[in-house]
């Protein structure tokens, strides 16, 4: 019987620091994971910045990424068409190693993001996609409607600056 009580406390210790341990461990494995600066910025800028689904704050911003996953970033702003951009893991090195070690594999050592900056344009919601057929009457009408939201305080004066020139690029091209 007191052989019996041993192993049972014996078995019961181990339990208990693996369950210690392991908790541990996973905190001090996201404290070593590799991680990279990345600055997030938006024209117009206190945007609405949302990493793999959660918000996380507004333009512009700098944060510290994961480099091992590839994390998808959406810029929101009222009255703008939101924008995605994409942060993927690359190789930090020109070749791909033949071998990649556990430990360092899985805190991402072998791996940066594409990019260390991310500039979204976000483009005014009334902004259509091509000219139409008869540019110069729409280019007139839209840029009525932006001076009319300036002035009734519905976009500050950069944002007008910026619509004005997104209005003009559009006309531009086409």
């Amino acid at each position: 019987m007191l052989f019996f009580m041993r192993i049972l406390n014996a078995l019961l210790t181990v339990v208990v620091a693996l369950f210690f341990t392991t908790a541990c461990t996973s905190n001090v494995v996201k404290s070593l994971q590799s991680k990279q600066e990345v600055l997030l910025e938006s024209v117009p800028s206190n945007s609405d910045i949302y990493i793999d689904g959660e918000f996380i704050g507004k333009t512009p911003m700098v944060l510290n990424l994961r480099s091992d996953i590839s994390h998808e970033i959406y810029f929101q702003k009222e009255g703008f068409k939101s924008a995605n951009e994409y942060l993927n893991p690359v190789f930090k090195h020109e070749k791909r190693p033949y071998v990649q070690f556990g430990l360092a594999k899985d805190l991402g050592y072998y791996y940066v993001l594409s990019k260390d900056s991310v500039l979204a344009e976000l483009y005014w919601e009334p902004l259509p996609d091509t000219a139409g057929i008869e540019p110069f009457e729409t280019m007139s009408q839209l840029i009525a409607k932006a001076d009319n939201a300036l002035s009734v305080g519905d976009l500050t004066a950069d944002e007008h600056k910026i619509i004005m020139r997104q209005i003009v690029e559009l006309f531009n091209s086409n």
